[in-house]
């Protein structure tokens, strides 16, 4: 795993996929109720949100001390702390017993590469449970070779496109069910925000230097870079299931 990860976020920055219809979508395709357990990797309002809209109960693994305060208050103002356990660690030292979760969270943090994430994940998650996991990919025909070339030597890895993302997730045992990506007009306003907070922060900071650097690269492109971030709903799926129905009437 490339040293990476996860990718640096400033703590008040605005995460990614938190939108309503996202995980209203997720919810319905994932048919999450009351008695769903969720897992974030990295909370997020979001979560919450989600925590809240279902009744259920959610367990948040954070790291940083701010963000599980700021999450825990708002927990606390919103009459659900009591269904969020707060575990105040490193997301890659995390460890849960096998089947202990419906749904395995990363929402707009790059916790891994995605087959590799997915695999492990998969442990943690009860039967028809799902992951929800943040990726970069390639999209459309052309790619920037400068950022394409930036993010593998960032990330370790071959950059992949959508399909082949999510191929990887697949091939660890799970069934893709939606995916969600920026277009260059969201990215553009997601490094501007960036900036702004970047501008706090301490230059002796490897992640922000590395955010920094990251935003330069963007910013380079002029909104034709062909790489972007997207988000994979997954439903792990188990030995010998059939295949899905052709919906496509052929």
């Amino acid at each position: 795993m490339a040293d990476a990860y996860p990718l640096y976020l400033p703590p008040d920055a605005r995460r990614l996929f938190q939108s309503e219809s996202l995980l209203r979508r997720m919810a319905q395709a994932a048919h999450w109720s009351k008695t769903t357990r969720l897992l974030e990797l990295f909370g997020s309002l979001g979560g919450l949100a989600l925590t809240k809209a279902l009744g259920c109960t959610a367990t948040i693994v954070e790291p940083e001390v701010h963000a599980a305060d700021f999450l825990r208050e708002r927990a606390r103002a919103a009459g659900m702390i009591e269904k969020v356990t707060f575990l105040n660690q490193p997301v890659a030292g995390a460890s849960f017993a096998v089947e202990s979760f419906d749904a395995v969270l990363a929402m707009g943090r790059i916790v891994g590469e995605p087959g590799v994430v997915a695999e492990r994940a998969r442990t943690w998650l009860a039967p028809k449970g799902r992951l929800g996991l943040t990726v970069l990919a390639k999209v459309g025909r052309l790619q920037s070779d400068e950022l394409v070339s930036y993010w593998e030597k960032r990330l370790g890895a071959p950059l992949l496109n959508t399909r082949e993302a999510m191929m990887a997730i697949e091939s660890k045992g799970y069934e893709p069910e939606l995916m969600e990506s920026l277009s260059d007009v969201e990215l553009d306003e997601y490094y501007r925000e960036l900036d702004t907070l970047l501008a706090k922060v301490d230059d002796s900071h490897d992640g922000a230097k590395a955010l920094r650097e990251e935003s330069r690269v963007h910013r380079a492109q002029n909104g034709r870079g062909g790489v972007t971030w997207a988000f994979v709903l997954a439903r792990r799926k188990e030995p010998g299931e059939k295949p899905p129905v052709n919906r496509d009437g052929g």
